[in-house]
């Protein structure tokens, strides 16, 4: 457990920096200049990017665990068995 926990800090570090050296190139120009906008809009397409990714595989995952649950209702037969049956008592003794 202590070692995955390592793992996980030491990886958190190294992005962080990585981060701040992406934060620190657009700062060596001038905040007016084509460069700088041009190098801010590249940062913020990644990183936009990167969160459209995440919001992607999380939904993917939401929607797989859904459908797992409806399979497990069995819903399906359910209807079918209902639309079969001529009366509320019928359905009931199926």
């Amino acid at each position: 457990m202590k070692i995955i926990k390592l793992i996980i800090f030491t990886l958190f570090i190294s992005f962080s920096n990585f981060l701040v050296t992406i934060a620190d190139e657009c700062n060596k120009y001038d905040k007016l200049s084509k460069e700088y906008a041009k190098c801010k809009s590249e940062e913020l397409q990644t990183k936009t990017s990167e969160k459209a990714e995440e919001i992607k595989s999380k939904t993917a995952k939401k929607i797989e665990e859904g459908k797992k649950k409806i399979k497990k209702l069995k819903l399906k037969d359910k209807l079918i068995k209902f639309k079969n049956s001529k009366s509320h008592k019928e359905f009931i003794e199926n």
